[in-house]
């Protein structure tokens, strides 16, 4: 979907159908009698709007929309996130960030095998130092235009990539925030 599509009323309703399918899965589970599995999913959840908080609260308005809009936008893996921050505002590395992210999801969504069980996971933390890593669980298609990405990602960012690892079955990205990011020009490379 276009930016433009992503009006309040469609992310409601999007929000709303998750948050439906949640709650009948509490209810499933409480009619077999599962109530463990009912404290699991509610414990997910509640992690799950602790991160939404905490991203949201990054100051990074650009960012947060595409993370949590990912999923309903039919790619062929779903993504998860996290936050370990400590800091309240990376609105100075958005931009840089942004960069990556769509790089990277691209790249994933250009060579995994549609069809199958495919997870990626973003995890944004600044306790040590301001990191933003990648990774992808599921099935790769590993070929020269894999490792072509894969070397231009490297060049494009190799003030940033601190360890890169993959193979058929999965790929790891650190990506480390440096203080001048946010006035370096990071174009998607196509």
């Amino acid at each position: 979907m276009s930016k433009q599509e992503w009006d309040v009323l469609n992310i409601l309703r999007h929000y709303r159908h998750d948050w439906l399918n949640h709650l009948q899965l509490i209810n499933g589970y409480l009619a077999m009698g599962r109530v463990e599995k009912v404290e699991h999913l509610i414990n997910e959840l509640v992690i799950q709007s602790k991160n939404e908080s905490q991203l949201s609260n990054l100051n990074m308005n650009d960012f947060a929309e595409q993370i949590l809009t990912f999923n309903w936008k039919g790619y062929s893996f779903r993504l998860s996130f996290e936050v370990v921050s400590n800091t309240k505002d990376w609105s100075n590395w958005e931009k840089v960030i942004i960069s990556y992210f769509q790089y990277i999801t691209t790249l994933l969504e250009d060579h995994t095998t549609h069809g199958e069980e495919q997870h990626a996971i973003i995890v944004l933390n600044d306790i040590e130092k301001k990191t933003v890593e990648v990774d992808f669980q599921g099935s790769l298609r590993i070929d020269d235009e894999w490792r072509e990405k894969i070397t231009q990602l490297e060049q494009q960012y190799e003030d940033h990539i601190e360890q890169i690892e993959w193979n058929e079955s999965e790929c790891y990205v650190k990506f480390v925030i440096k203080e001048y990011s946010s006035s370096t020009n990071h174009d998607s490379i196509g």
